[in-house]
């Protein structure tokens, strides 16, 4: 027993004792490979960099989902006249100043597709009453020039007049004013912020108001209660209240033409 621990203890030595195989790539080897390596790297990178620029230029899509037609074509004019390189180096935020730039676009979204290319996505502003006679206002106070000219002027907008720097205030009186006069069933037709900051309102009945700029919307409030208890009875007969007084009013009354006496009442 003894005899067969010695031998294997004999066997494990002489394995121990086998000589380990070092094996070393040469160094000039280790160079080559690297060089090789970074050399086709560069040429990889050389080989893309002149197939970006001689790729033919990116197609532009224009949607036309949420756009008139009128407004389909002008931005379509407008991207046609751009001169855009290939699909991977084409300027996107560019072409985003260049369609915001439009003044009756509100929101615009350019991103990249394989099979159209580059798609330009517009959002029109949604005009909710005229500013003069040639613009348009949405509902945040901003002045545009619509697509079509034949959207100026609607009938069923308010038309809102003054410097195009107060539009947004503007706009947020009139938004008050309709809600103080709704329940009387009374809505602004037109609304002029002069100069002087004096307010000139006239409603869809025909009721007109001038008001100053000093305590405006209390006055407002005031008439519009005093329209609805008061006055209410004789609402119809009231050509135009001036408001312009700090302690009262003043009105001005439809007046009848007399009847002649050879027609009938």
């Amino acid at each position: 027993m003894a005899q067969t621990v010695n031998d294997v203890a004999d066997l494990m030595s002489d394995k121990t004792r086998q000589p380990k195989s070092n094996f070393q790539v040469p160094t000039t080897v280790k160079y080559f490979f690297t060089v090789l390596v970074l050399g086709l790297l560069v040429l990889i990178l050389i080989m893309g960099g002149k197939a970006l620029r001689d790729a033919p230029p990116a197609a532009i899509h224009v949607s036309n989902q949420g756009l008139t037609v009128a407004q389909y074509r002008t931005l379509q004019q407008v991207m046609n006249q751009q001169s855009v390189s290939s699909f991977f180096t084409s300027d996107l935020q560019a072409l985003r100043d260049i369609t915001t730039g439009l003044a009756w676009v509100d929101q615009v979204s350019i991103s990249r597709d394989w099979q159209r290319g580059i798609v330009v996505t517009a959002l029109p502003k949604q005009a909710v009453a005229n500013f003069g006679t040639e613009r348009l206002v949405d509902a945040k106070g901003s002045v545009f020039v619509p697509a079509d000219s034949r959207d100026l002027t609607q009938e069923r907008f308010a038309t809102l007049q003054g410097d195009i720097a107060q539009a947004p205030v503007i706009m947020q009186q009139m938004q008050q004013v309709n809600d103080w006069y709704a329940p009387l069933d009374l809505q602004v037709a037109d609304i002029i912020l002069s100069p002087r900051m004096t307010w000139l309102i006239r409603f869809d009945n025909g009721l007109r108001v001038i008001v100053d700029n000093e305590n405006t919307a209390q006055k407002l409030l005031n008439l519009s209660q005093l329209l609805g208890n008061q006055l209410s009875n004789r609402r119809e007969e009231i050509q135009s209240v001036d408001l312009r007084y700090k302690n009262g009013f003043t009105i001005a009354w439809n007046i009848a033409p007399p009847q002649n006496s050879e027609t009938p009442p």
